[in-house]
């Protein structure tokens, strides 16, 4: 921490690609502000310049302006603004990617890239010069017994937090929660740059790049099981596909009310204190083997292999009836809780999934398994169909279903239309 950001200040004024009428109209509480924002923008550079460099080798220019936006946006925001300025110039001749023009757009970024390095470069020497305050060495007390960190008070943290999708939070097993919590220290150190691009892309109205940082966030999002902010997001790119038709005003309310409700999101998640990761005992994680059945043997070791999670014998067999013959490997499990096991360490070709499990419905088992990275495509199974549960199973996951009692000539179609 800096003891007198004043002096620090009056030393950053005398570089000239600060703005330093913006810079003698703040406060001290401002000041300590934008030292913490010149660290930030400084150490996050040498990333940019190295993703910069390769989408240009690469001719990514929609990745070479995206990444502009955000570097636009970090010296915006520790008021280099003539620097600033000339990066947005160059995003807004290029508005139209099919017109790039390749050696002048490498020209600007030799020149504009060690311009920025010999900037970043004097504004390090400042603030490496800059008084420390040092902590004394606190008086080591008597050492405490470490508290285990259970499952059960991870998962019961979690659901506090409103946002995130209880469902999902309750389902997941003490191996994916394990998992889960990899996903949420991965989302923190993302969050900033999201939320620095996001911030720079609309400041500049470059609006193909807005859509692109939702897009990276929509997936942020439905990872960490934040799934009514997703869907706001999704809908938000969906509705403005065709940029021609984009509502300026609309797109502004949304992105502010998008960023508050992420920032409110993390500081709730921060302020859960949860650890990086579970340690679950191997005697715990040997007892949750998963029990499960061969139905059928595929042909050789490279068969599809189908998943099949009913809790009713007489479907299995049914299903093997239909299926069997047609040299794919069939699994057969019982309960919602053996399949989260299996999926641990196996990857199916395809789920067939009840609507009705033994431990819970297949409508949250459907988001388990999207949770857990299976992409695969999976059928649900149902006596009845509407309307309304098509709605809710697709838009958990799933990709077809199938109507019971079931017919071998529809469960052949829908099985090899998605293991063609």
């Amino acid at each position: 921490m800096i003891k007198d950001t004043s002096k620090v200040i009056e030393k950053l004024k005398t570089i000239s690609e600060i703005d330093t009428g913006a810079v003698n109209s703040m406060n001290e509480e401002q000041s300590a502000s934008f030292i913490d924002a010149l660290y930030v923008a400084v150490s996050a550079f040498p990333l940019q310049k190295k993703d910069l460099m390769v989408a240009l080798e690469k001719k990514e220019y929609a990745d070479v302006f995206k990444v502009l936006s955000t570097i636009i946006a970090g010296l915006s925001q520790i008021h280099a603004l003539d620097l600033a300025q000339k990066c947005e110039k160059q995003v807004e001749s290029n508005a139209d990617l099919s017109e790039v023009r390749h050696e002048k757009l490498k020209t600007f970024l030799d020149y504009i890239i060690p311009t920025i390095e010999m900037f970043y470069s004097d504004v390090s020497e400042v603030i490496e010069k800059a008084d420390v305050e040092k902590v004394a060495p606190k008086e080591e007390s008597p050492k405490r017994k470490k508290r285990t960190i259970t499952p059960e008070i991870v998962r019961e943290k979690l659901l506090a937090v409103k946002e995130l999708d209880s469902e999902i939070i309750r389902g997941l097993s003490d191996e994916g929660l394990s998992d889960y919590l990899q996903v949420l220290d991965l989302y923190h150190s993302e969050y900033q740059s999201q939320k620095t691009g996001l911030t720079g892309a609309l400041k500049i109205k470059h609006y193909v790049f807005v859509f692109q940082w939702l897009n990276t966030i929509e997936e942020s999002l439905v990872k960490l099981h934040a799934t009514e902010l997703a869907a706001g997001c999704r809908e938000q790119i969906d509705a403005n596909k065709d940029l021609t038709g984009i509502r300026p005003s609309r797109v502004t309310v949304y992105v502010n009310y998008l960023l508050s409700s992420l920032s409110i999101l993390t500081t709730d998640i921060l302020a859960l204190g949860l650890p990086k990761k579970l340690e679950i005992d191997s005697k715990e994680k040997a007892s949750k083997k998963a029990e499960y059945e061969i139905l059928a043997a595929g042909d050789s070791e490279e068969s599809k292999k189908i998943l099949v999670v009913n809790k009713m014998k007489m479907f299995k067999n049914s299903l093997k009836n239909a299926l069997g013959s047609r040299g794919f490997t069939i699994i057969g499990i019982s309960s919602a809780e053996d399949a989260a096991n299996y999926i641990q360490t196996e990857n199916p070709d395809l789920f067939i999934v009840d609507e009705d499990l033994q431990g819970t419905d297949g409508l949250l088992f459907i988001k388990i398994i999207r949770a857990s990275g299976q992409m695969a495509p999976i059928i649900f199974t149902t006596s009845k169909i509407t309307k309304d549960k098509m709605v809710r199973f697709m838009a958990a996951g799933a990709a077809d279903f199938i109507m019971k009692p079931i017919s071998p000539a529809d469960v052949q179609k829908k099985v090899f239309k998605h293991l063609a």
